[in-house]
């Protein structure tokens, strides 16, 4: 779909290349600029890290890219990268505000070559602000938007308990906003002929997440904490349930048909005959009748009807369900089974290639600028580029 569209990616860890490889995935060639002295770190963390592929976690996310090395402090490899620039749709970089404009490659500089250029900035805190200098993490940035105090009620944190989410909520939603501002970008030159700046703050991010909940709080309503937010856990219609053997199910039956419908099958199970209407007025009162069956009954009970019920699955089981295997959302690139992007149909998928070895499209891309083999082999030797990487 993205055919024809050439994005340089400054990027590293998850964020960044997350967003780009969205843009991978649909066709677009992503050129992954890396520092010659080892690249990307997510090469090194994780399992098989510091491997010639990479680790597992820097191959899920950087497949159907290339990797070109450039040391950007170098006066060699900044001319590289601005004229890379000049035949480029996009560049993103995730550098510390003020990091590239001191390196020369920032929008002021590229645009004077590039003026249809899209110049994504992808950072923790945004471009300007009194934080905006501040080094930080997936933890932090979760911590300065408010919603890491949404994990716990009030009476786990006062007894020393905030749980963490398993996921990097900020860098995840971060690289998603990223992937919108340069597919935005893009477009918008390709309208009216000019390129865009474009600042995402990953707390912003967070913050656009939580929008009922700061719209809510910002009309007047309470402080949010867990206890009071609205699908948090205080409503039973919309919970989690635990069965006769251990297991939990979860219930969305926010429509008051979905609600009565499963009420009744629970009015049908409770051993003290008690009517429907009185099973939907608490979470209690449901949750006294789920622990009477296992979860494999409750879900043959109700199967087939309108009632917003599944099972918790582990992620373990998850990849193992029907539902991930028939929608194609596991690919296999290069002996590593994958999580796919969900954006189109796994029919409409083309091969992917794997994730590149450190400088493996140096040759081929910068050979595309004019630079000869004889050049190559200096600047190669002057650690401005590192060497053609050798097979496994």
């Amino acid at each position: 779909m993205l055919h024809g569209l050439r994005v340089l990616d400054l990027t590293f860890y998850l964020p960044g290349p997350y967003a780009t490889l969205f843009l991978a995935d649909l066709g677009a060639e992503v050129i992954k600029i890396e520092n010659p002295a080892g690249g990307d770190p997510l090469r090194w963390l994780g399992p098989e890290g510091g491997t010639p592929s990479g680790s597992v976690f820097f191959r899920a996310v950087n497949r159907n890219k290339k990797s070109v090395t450039l040391d950007l402090k170098t006066p060699e490899g900044r001319d590289l990268f601005l004229r890379l620039a000049a035949t480029a749709d996009a560049v993103i970089e995730q550098f510390r505000p003020g990091v590239a404009g001191r390196l020369g490659v920032d929008y002021r500089a590229l645009r004077e070559r590039n003026p249809r250029l899209t110049y994504v900035s992808l950072s923790g805190y945004g471009q300007t602000g009194p934080l905006a200098a501040e080094a930080g993490h997936d933890i932090n940035y979760m911590a300065q938007s408010g919603l890491l105090s949404l994990f716990a009620e009030s009476r786990e944190m006062e007894a020393g308990r905030l749980p963490l989410p398993p996921v990097q909520m900020a860098d995840l939603n971060g690289g998603n906003l990223a992937a919108i501002a340069l597919l935005t970008g893009m477009l918008s030159a390709r309208l009216t002929g000019k390129g865009s700046y474009i600042d995402v703050s990953m707390t912003d991010g967070l913050l656009s997440l939580m929008a009922l909940t700061v719209s809510n709080h910002l009309a007047g309503g309470a402080e949010p904490v867990r206890e009071n937010l609205f699908l948090a856990g205080g409503e039973p219609q919309y919970n989690v349930y635990q069965t006769a053997d251990g297991r939990f199910l979860s219930v969305g039956a926010l429509e008051p048909k979905f609600w009565l419908n499963l009420c009744q099958v629970l009015a049908r199970v409770d051993p003290e005959g008690r009517p429907a209407e009185a099973i939907a007025r608490s979470r209690e009162e449901a949750a006294r009748v789920f622990a009477r069956k296992t979860a494999a009954e409750w879900m043959s009970l109700l199967e087939g009807l309108d009632v917003c019920v599944r099972p918790v699955l582990t992620v373990a089981e998850a990849l193992k369900d029907p539902y991930v295997r028939e929608r194609g959302m596991v690919v296999e690139v290069d002996g590593l089974r994958q999580v796919r992007l969900p954006l189109f149909p796994a029919s409409w998928q083309p091969p992917a290639r794997p994730a590149p070895r450190l400088g493996e499209h140096n040759r081929q891309t910068l050979s595309s600028l004019g630079v000869g083999e004889a050049r190559l082999e200096e600047l190669a030797g002057r650690g401005v580029i590192c060497c053609e990487p050798t097979s496994e």
